[in-house]
């Protein structure tokens, strides 16, 4: 993302994932880099994240054996600094 303001909260939807499973079903947050924090702290990437979930969505893959679910990741994430 870029030209950001700050305390705008976005949500954002990752569609067609391909595993049945995530470490976001279990408390891991979405990896983050700010060039912000990194100037003032000296670490761009962190950790963000609100209401994070992870399910099959309605799209389907198909091959010659199988159709199974495609998967979404969805989360809200609150933007700490404008422009950044």
């Amino acid at each position: 993302m870029s030209n950001t303001t700050k305390g705008d909260k976005i949500k954002f939807n990752i569609l067609n994932l391909a595993k049945t499973d995530s470490l976001y079903n279990y408390g891991m947050k979405v990896l983050c880099f700010s060039n912000k924090i990194k100037d003032k702290e000296g670490v761009g990437w962190h950790r963000v994240g609100e209401n994070i979930n992870y399910f099959p969505n309605q799209y389907k893959r198909e091959n010659n054996k199988f159709v199974r679910s495609f998967y979404t990741l969805t989360f809200t994430h609150q933007f700490l600094h404008d422009n950044d």
